[in-house]
């Protein structure tokens, strides 16, 4: 039979050691809600995401918690220091830099005898205890052999702040190296995936474009493939992630872009319809593809009249043919292992195709 985690029961003993106000930390809206919904006292709940921010507001209000608040912002530590409680509910595949970056960041954020405690989906996690003692100087622990196993400690003194960040260097189609800062919790840590550099061996632009990076993460393809069209030229940066868009933000301005705008958004309605004429897309791999419909049924409505929409996928078989029934002509090429669809709703021009047949349309 498997085993359930639940947070809820986990932390049944500490109860008397949770004091208020109480902040919870990431974790999915079921975990956050099974919390919120064992304790007497209102809390917060902080998230990097805009999207899993909407999803745990309304399972708190689906428990009638409607004092609840939702913070989401890039940073923990940024948060107003008023925390006594800070609960960190973490799900055993979660990415370990970002587990460590928000135990530093809570550390940070409690003052003196403020408690942190972690949840953890592992029976015997090995993570947990070292990060706790190396922040805290000792830790207790509940440990629970049938759900997972709880650690806590108390802050005593103050620490030095360390950021975690890796800065990684990545060429543009002119050969041009350029450095970006990647921070966890945000796609491309600590290097440039080959998706991106999938799609931008693939994308063609002329100079003055109005593009689009779509889902930006940290800016990289948008910002490289500004590149092509001036740096004085409009781009947009979308995403729903508040610490990508804050790194978007660091790397344009370092790259010199000087025409940029930031869209924080979940559900894309808030940039502009019929405004860019290319729109970059790099999608995770996961949800049933929903994320990368989602970029598909909104890009077409985003687009300028003579506008090209690029995707770089490595899930041809599923989006191929709702691509192909929504823009009036689709072309699909091949780079890196990947497949990059493009769509359009007027016939492209041969300036529109890369002159290295390498990156010609291929037939499926």
């Amino acid at each position: 039979m498997n085993k359930i985690f639940s947070p809820e029961q986990l932390i049944l003993p500490l109860h008397a050691r949770i004091k208020p106000p109480i902040l919870i930390i990431l974790g999915s809206p079921r975990l956050v809600a099974q919390i919120a919904g064992s304790l007497n006292s209102p809390v917060s709940v902080f998230q990097l995401d805009l999207f899993q921010s909407e999803q745990i507001k309304n399972s708190l209000n689906a428990l009638g918690r409607t004092e609840d608040k939702i913070i989401c912002q890039s940073d923990l530590w940024d948060l107003s220091p008023q925390y006594q409680t800070i609960l960190f509910p973490i799900a055993a595949h979660g990415e370990r830099e970002l587990k460590i970056d928000m135990l530093e960041q809570a550390f940070h954020l409690l003052p003196k005898d403020g408690l942190l405690v972690s949840i953890s989906e592992y029976e015997s996690d090995e993570l947990l205890p070292k990060w706790h003692k190396n922040l805290f100087g000792k830790f207790s622990s509940l440990p629970d052999h049938r759900n997972g196993s709880v650690y806590w400690s108390y802050k005593q003194k103050e620490k030095p702040r360390r950021r975690h960040e890796l800065t990684f260097h990545a060429r543009s189609k002119s050969g041009q190296s350029y450095s970006f800062c990647s921070r966890p919790g945000v796609f491309s840590y600590g290097e440039l995936d080959n998706g991106t550099r999938a799609l931008l061996d693939i994308v063609q632009l002329k100079p003055g474009d109005r593009l689009l990076d779509l889902g930006c993460g940290l800016g990289a393809a948008g910002i490289l493939a500004s590149e092509q069209i001036g740096k004085d030229a409009e781009i947009g940066f979308a995403d729903s992630n508040l610490r990508a868009l804050a790194l978007t933000e660091l790397n344009a301005k370092q790259f010199g872009l000087s025409n940029y705008q930031l869209y924080p958004t979940h559900d894309l309605k808030i940039i502009p319809r019929q405004r860019f004429d290319v729109i970059l897309a790099n999608p995770p791999y996961y949800a049933n593809s929903s994320i990368a419909q989602k970029f598909m049924l909104t890009a077409i409505d985003l687009l300028s009249p003579k506008g090209a929409f690029y995707l770089v996928t490595k899930q041809i078989n599923t989006l191929a043919p709702m691509i192909g029934e929504l823009f009036s002509y689709c072309d699909i090429f091949q780079s890196r292992g990947y497949h990059i669809i493009r769509g359009s709703c007027q016939e492209l021009l041969p300036e529109h195709y890369s002159s290295d047949p390498k990156f010609h349309p291929i037939s499926l």
